[in-house]
């Protein structure tokens, strides 16, 4: 017979982590899109510059919603563990006449 075991609390910085993502690089990224043209005064590659900018803006966009979907995944999985962990210990504790 085997543990079931999951690290909660891994699982809870996971999704912390992930919730978060986002946030650590949206003020990074948004300079880059707004500033990122201001270092040059060639045209073209201020453009090309400030398009790169946007398409990261994109980018962390969708990183975010993505990280966001799966830190919902992870807070599924937490109460769903948790639930079955609790029957588990139920179902222990009326087979020792507890």
């Amino acid at each position: 017979m085997s543990d079931l075991y999951i690290d909660l609390d891994a699982l809870e910085r996971t999704r912390h982590d992930l919730e978060h993502v986002a946030d650590l690089l949206r003020d990074p990224v948004s300079r880059l899109a707004d500033e990122a043209g201001a270092v040059t005064s060639i045209s073209h590659l201020r453009s090309r510059l400030q398009d790169f900018g946007h398409e990261w803006d994109y980018g962390i966009g969708k990183l975010s919603e993505f990280s966001g979907t799966v830190g919902e995944a992870l807070v599924h999985i937490r109460d769903a563990f948790t639930e079955v962990d609790q029957k588990l210990a139920a179902t222990f504790d009326q087979a020792d006449g507890r």
